[in-house]
């Protein structure tokens, strides 16, 4: 399904002179993808227990389809809009049922490597899903980029149809997942509403890093600054996505092992450091350093859900997801628009910076506030149980 969106980035410069956008323009499409997913996520606990996992899963890839189709016919912004809308609708369905499977199910104390192992398929497709769409582009156009996305899309649902959908309806028994995240009645104690504030924080400043720096600045940097073409930027990322694939598993296991927040704050300070230098790269090298750099960033991407879990004692169903993803799509929401618009008033030093002031922020208040805590290896997990 991420297939769908690992096309995007690479195509965005040619999208941006196929259809005569501004670099304002370019980052309102960003925000059509994350715009319905972050209002989808106000009432994922309402719709799984509605719909049930598979129906949801199933609308939610059908949409991915249907924008990724309509990305390939656009001929216009109002039309790119839509597709972009379309796909983050589905995208976000589809999210909120991986998500509440992942944190119920299993061992609690690998909840960050199920995570990561989640993580390493979605950014695997980014990889190739990117790779090929700037190979493809160079030949045929950008429209058949996004084709072969379409194709790969729906060989997923197929494949998710038959091998995967029936696991998740044996772990929800058709129903939604409980308020209580499927744990036994009981007493539990509450938890800090100012540590899940910096959770959150957390959530929305990785979103906020993804959309601005990935899916906006990188692309319009190399292809407008450095006059990298599609293919470049596609193999640039890729390889990106390939460094976090490898580190996702180390990353997780270290996570679950020394302490969630001894793993994050490096996280956030390589990512920091990339969306720093990405502006300052003078040629392909330097970008592709300063892309990997942040890429790499991401390899804390699942780590503060887990610790949202772990704060919750537990309780991680669909309105505590619902208000996860909230947050995540917050930030993939605001981030395009404001980077594209902070990126033509000042340039892409301005547009850099502001990212990287986010970043640093969240990573600065969970620091402060999760302290202790956070640095310790979750034991209490195991007595919490995953359900």
């Amino acid at each position: 399904m991420n297939f769908g969106q690992g096309v995007y980035p690479p195509l965005l410069p040619e999208l941006v002179g196929a259809l005569g956008l501004s670099l304002a323009a370019a980052g309102l499409l960003g925000t059509a993808f994350s715009l319905p997913r972050s209002l989808l996520g106000l009432f994922a606990g309402m719709l799984v227990e509605r719909l049930g996992p598979t129906r949801m899963m199933h609308a939610g890839m059908a949409l991915v389809l249907a924008g990724t189709l309509v990305a390939a016919t656009a001929s216009s912004l109002a039309t790119m809009v839509l597709a972009r809308g379309l796909a983050g609708l589905g995208s976000g369905a589809i999210a909120v049922v991986s998500i509440i499977y992942l944190m119920r199910t299993g061992d609690p104390n690998r909840r960050t490597r199920r995570g990561n192992m989640y993580e390493g398929a979605l950014i695997t497709a980014n990889a190739v899903g990117g790779y090929l769409a700037g190979a493809v582009s160079v030949f045929a156009g950008w429209r058949w980029g996004f084709g072969v996305a379409a194709v790969a899309v729906g060989a997923g649902w197929l494949t998710a149809a038959w091998r995967v959908l029936p696991s998740v309806r044996k772990e929800f028994h058709e129903r939604p997942a409980p308020a209580g995240g499927g744990m036994a009645p009981g007493p539990v104690p509450r938890a800090s509403p100012l540590a899940l504030f910096a959770i959150y924080g957390v959530v929305f400043g990785l979103a906020f890093g993804w959309a601005g720096a990935i899916s906006t600045l990188a692309p319009l940097y190399g292809g407008q600054a450095l006059g990298l073409s599609a293919v470049a930027i596609g193999r640039t990322l890729a390889i990106g996505y390939g460094v976090e694939a490898i580190l996702l598993i180390p990353v997780g296991w270290a996570a679950d092992t020394f302490g969630r927040l001894r793993v994050l704050l490096p996280g956030l300070a390589v990512l920091f450091t990339g969306v720093v230098l990405l502006p300052l790269a003078g040629g392909l090298p330097g970008y592709t350093v300063a892309c990997g750099l942040v890429i790499a960033g991401m390899t804390t991407w699942m780590i503060p859900a887990s610790l949202l879990v772990e704060h919750l004692h537990g309780r991680f169903g669909g309105r505590a997801v619902g208000i996860y993803r909230f947050a995540t799509d917050l930030g993939m929401v605001v981030a395009p628009a404001t980077i594209g618009w902070l990126t033509g008033w000042g340039g892409f030093g301005v547009g850099a910076a502001t990212v990287a002031l986010v970043v640093a922020t969240s990573g600065g208040v969970a620091g402060l506030v999760l302290g202790p805590r956070g640095r310790r290896p979750s034991a209490d997990l195991a007595a919490v149980g995953s359900r």
